[in-house]
């Protein structure tokens, strides 16, 4: 496994850093690796004075351990990942899958260390967004009670920048539609920063719609939810095991637990316990082995009726009219 250490920022100094970490050469933002290493673009691209776009379209030949170490803290990375293959946000051991099918938005303060592990025959198609934090404190003005919030906000000892979750239909068009440009386009550039201003709109957008919730986390606290991740992941054929057990489990108090869940994930425990139970349970009824009935007690729903009710809430149908539409 080839471990590369390495930073990120808004101005593109750091390129260099990670194309001699990789054995790759840098030229005209390009980074170029060995192709025993890996096969594909890595591309870095100045937006604004305010603003830079990492671009990723690559085949990995080897396991590589990217290990995030920030030289800068005035900015925050939001990461598009679609990568298809194993790959992982690594803490202490406590693995965190993410990709095309698991979460593949990551947003991330620039003070916070990070390991990604990427593995030999994954495909990683990816944007990461650089922005400095007094422009996204301008971006964030149309907040309702913004000016209550954004001393704590961006106030390192009050508050941590953080989030993982899925990106929107709209933000998966927008990178699938870079995609079908291509690298050698001679507008890659132009079409590369609109996309990048679209997916900030976009995130900016869904962020005027989510609760905000200030808290200062460790690394210690992210590695006890994504352990509690795991573990609710791994319970989804049974019934919701309850705050005190999960809180207890990370040794958090219950209050501590679901405001930090919630600030990570955005979502509540048992809201992402349910999405990630019917998002398996939809998967089953993919496959045409197995009935409704089957499935709804496979997942430990109380009866068909209930799996029923909760699949529609969820996806805009029932699970008969999805079956009719694979």
């Amino acid at each position: 496994m080839k471990t590369v250490v390495h930073g990120y920022g808004v101005d593109m100094d750091w390129m260099k850093v990670l194309a001699d970490s990789l054995g790759g050469n840098l030229e005209n933002g390009r980074i170029t690796c060995h192709p025993a290493v890996m096969e594909g673009i890595l591309y870095g691209c100045q937006i604004n004075q305010d603003l830079s776009a990492f671009f990723q379209d690559v085949t990995y030949h080897q396991d590589i351990n990217y290990q995030l170490r920030n030289t800068d803290d005035d900015f925050v990375g939001i990461y598009f990942n679609l990568t298809e293959g194993e790959a992982v946000q690594l803490m202490d051991n406590v693995q965190k899958p993410v990709g095309r099918w698991a979460y593949n938005v990551a947003v991330m303060d620039s003070t916070l260390p990070g390991d990604y592990l990427v593995k030999s025959g994954s495909k990683t198609y990816s944007i990461s967004i650089f922005i400095r934090k007094m422009a996204l404190r301008q971006n964030l003005q149309k907040i309702p009670n913004f000016e209550e919030l954004k001393e704590a906000l961006f106030d390192v000892a009050q508050n941590t920048l953080i989030r993982f979750e899925r990106m929107s239909n709209q933000a998966w068009f927008l990178m699938n539609e870079l995609r079908k440009t291509g690298f050698g386009h001679p507008l890659f550039n132009t079409y590369l920063t609109g996309t990048v201003y679209g997916l900030m709109a976009d995130y900016l957008d869904q962020v005027l719609h989510q609760e905000i919730i200030l808290d200062r986390v460790s690394q210690e606290d992210i590695i006890g939810i994504m352990t509690s991740q795991s573990a609710l992941i791994a319970a989804m054929n049974g019934t919701f095991p309850g705050i005190e057990a999960l809180a207890s489990s990370v040794n958090m108090s219950e209050t501590k637990y679901k405001q930090l869940f919630k600030k990570i994930t955005g979502a509540t425990a048992n809201a992402f316990f349910l999405t990630n139970k019917l998002d398996t349970a939809k998967e089953m009824l993919d496959s045409g082995k197995h009935t409704i009935a089957e499935v709804a007690e496979a997942f430990a729903f109380f009866d068909a009726s209930h799996f029923i009710e909760q699949f529609k809430k969820t996806y805009g149908f029932t699970p008969k009219e999805y079956l009719t539409l694979l």
